[in-house]
């Protein structure tokens, strides 16, 4: 039996970054489009209806990512053509940065689904006062926290990918 290159299963990897990306936006786009079922059921409704919507387009912002890392520019900075990838112009520390924080947005995100049963207000005053809460609403201390550390952090890996993978295609169109 011929023995066949066994490629790693690491998601960190350059080649596999993209496909896990893509695996990740659809699965955040799956999840969304289910929660949708159950937004009626909770006690806040419109805050449910803010975690269906914001899975199905933080899912396709994650799908759009991955899409966008495994292109290849029409051509490098000197003019010529490339065939390399986007994603092979990232360091392992920043490819790292891109994928986790792509997929952090899972822990955000389920925070926000869980705020449809709590009604929390600090990170989300907007959306909470959408909801009709009015004053501190109902929700416990902890569970003010649990929304905070969900959404602080990840918003700081986010940015940051963000901004370089902006920063990768300013360099890759010449200007």
């Amino acid at each position: 039996m011929a023995s066949q290159a066994k490629q790693p299963s690491n998601p960190l990897q350059p080649f596999n970054l993209p496909l896990s990306l893509l695996r990740h936006g659809s699965g955040l786009i799956g999840f969304g489009l289910l929660f949708g079922f159950v937004v009626p059921l909770t006690p806040y409704p419109r805050l449910g209806l803010t975690a269906h919507i914001q899975f199905a387009v933080e899912g396709t912002m994650v799908v759009a990512a991955g899409a966008l890392l495994n292109s290849k520019p029409f051509r490098t900075a000197a003019g010529e053509a490339s065939d390399k990838r986007v994603v092979d112009y990232l360091a392992p520390w920043q490819r790292k940065i891109v994928y986790y924080g792509m997929t952090g947005i899972w822990v955000t995100l389920l925070s926000e689904a869980a705020n449809a049963w709590w009604g929390t207000q600090w990170v989300l005053p907007i959306a909470h006062a959408a909801a009709g809460l009015t004053g501190s609403g109902p929700a416990q201390v902890w569970m003010e926290r649990v929304v905070s550390v969900a959404h602080y952090p990840f918003a700081m890996l986010l940015a940051t990918v963000v901004s370089k993978t902006l920063t990768i295609l300013d360099i890759e169109s010449g200007r």
